[in-house]
Parts: C-alpha cells; sequence; structure tokens
C-alpha cells in the first residue's frame, strides 16, 4: 500500500477528497469548494465515486438485477476507481491540477468491509493509489443525513439502505443499522488516516467557511492557478 500522500510523492498538483455517510452534505461541501477554488482562478477538476465509463453500465445493470455479491459489489467499485485513478486522478495531479474527489478508497474500506469482506483483501485492491493531501470527513448524525436523503427524495436507495445485507426488512431501520455500522469504520479510520473531521449537523454555510479556511491554509494558491488566457 502506499503511505504517502501526493504531495509527499512531488506530485505538481494535490488531491481533496470528502467522505461521509450518505445524507452527510459530502456532495454539497465539495460542488461549493470547487465553485470557490474555480473564482481564485485555480486549475480544478471534479471527479466523483463510481463514474467511470467503463464500467458504469455494468454496475447499474447488476444493481437493478440485485446480481452483486459484497465480493463482486467491492471488485467493480475498484475497477471503477482503478480506471479514473490511471486516466484521470494522476495524470491531472502530474499537469498540476487541484483534484476534488467525492469519495475516495475510503469508501471502500467502510462499505465492503461492512458488506462482509475481509478489511486487508479491501485495503489489497486499492495499494497502488496514494493517500490524499487532504481528507474532509463529515460527520452528521444518523438522523440528520436520513432526513437529508428524504427531503430531496421520497424514498430511500435500495444499497443505500444496506437492504442487500438482509438488516431489517425496514429500509429506515435498516438504513440506520447499515450507515451506523459504516459510521463505526469511518471513525477509527479517521485517526489512521489523519481525516479532517467536520460537524456536519452544522449549516451548510458554517461548514464551507470551515473547509475554505483550510484549504487557503494548506495550498498555496499562487501554485495551482489557471494560466490567463491572452485577448
Amino acid at each position: 500500500m502506499v503511505n504517502q500522500t501526493f504531495a509527499e510523492l512531488n506530485f505538481p498538483g494535490r488531491l481533496i477528497a470528502v467522505e461521509g455517510l450518505d445524507g452527510s452534505g459530502k456532495s454539497t461541501q465539495i460542488y461549493l469548494l470547487k465553485r470557490w477554488l474555480e473564482q481564485q482562478g485555480l486549475k480544478v477538476f471534479f471527479s466523483e465515486w463510481n463514474s467511470s465509463q467503463l464500467v458504469k453500465a455494468a454496475t447499474s445493470k447488476g444493481k437493478k438485477r440485485e446480481l452483486l455479491s459484497p465480493t463482486t459489489f467491492s471488485l467493480i467499485h475498484a475497477t471503477d476507481f482503478a480506471d479514473r485513478y490511471e486516466r484521470q486522478l494522476v495524470p491531472l495531479l502530474r499537469a498540476g491540477y487541484v483534484v476534488l474527489c467525492d469519495r475516495y478508497i475510503f469508501t471502500a474500506y467502510g462499505r465492503d468491509v461492512v458488506r462482509g469482506c475481509p478489511p486487508e483483501w479491501v485495503r489489497g485492491l486499492y495499494s497502488f493509489a496514494a493517500l490524499p493531501d487532504m481528507t474532509f470527513f463529515f460527520k452528521a448524525n444518523l438522523e440528520v443525513s436520513l432526513q437529508r436523503i428524504l427531503d430531496n427524495r421520497p424514498q430511500l436507495k435500495y444499497f443505500e439502505a444496506g437492504m442487500d445485507l438482509r438488516l431489517s426488512p425496514d429500509p429506515y431501520e435498516s438504513f440506520r443499522i447499515f450507515q451506523g455500522r459504516i459510521l463505526e469504520q469511518y471513525l477509527a479510520m479517521s485517526t489512521e488516516f489523519k481525516f479532517t473531521v467536520i460537524d456536519a449537523n452544522q449549516p451548510v454555510e458554517a461548514q464551507q467557511n470551515i473547509v475554505r479556511d483550510l484549504v487557503s491554509a494548506n495550498i498555496d494558491f499562487a501554485k495551482f492557478a489557471a494560466p490567463k488566457v491572452q485577448p
């Protein structure tokens, strides 16, 4: 496993990742951060979990037909990540971009282990990946996360509620059990991987101000400015 960050490996770019439970608000925060960094004139690239065109169709089909075992689930996500890592993340980091990731390898470390995959095996799948230069963990109460999801759509998704694990016939109770177990994994990882923990129960603006202050303190914006276009 690569135990160094991209900065420690002398990459010109920097990678910032956000992690958190479904409904924690992490996606909103990284979107706001992306817009703000672009306004500062930085070269920014955004990448999200499970978005590789190479495996997206297979993942979607497998989910709809409930064909994915925990091991298959893990392997598909690892394939997706490896494709994006080699085709997008590493080249852009070599080109001096600030890369923002909505979820990184820690999502697999949490979810796949809770689904029953051996921790050492899961980590081995991602042993090629360097660590982020900053990882924000948005820690929200389970009920807050659940309510945020239901505020945006009428019902929980099958897999985000962990229904495939048969934890409870009630999707809301299954969500609480499944996401609660993932939260335990995140909390264990937060010290090991030096997560910056953000209280995600706070208002959106308050969280974003904290994130911007920390990013500003850790990244020299002048190094990542996009070239000026000549008129």
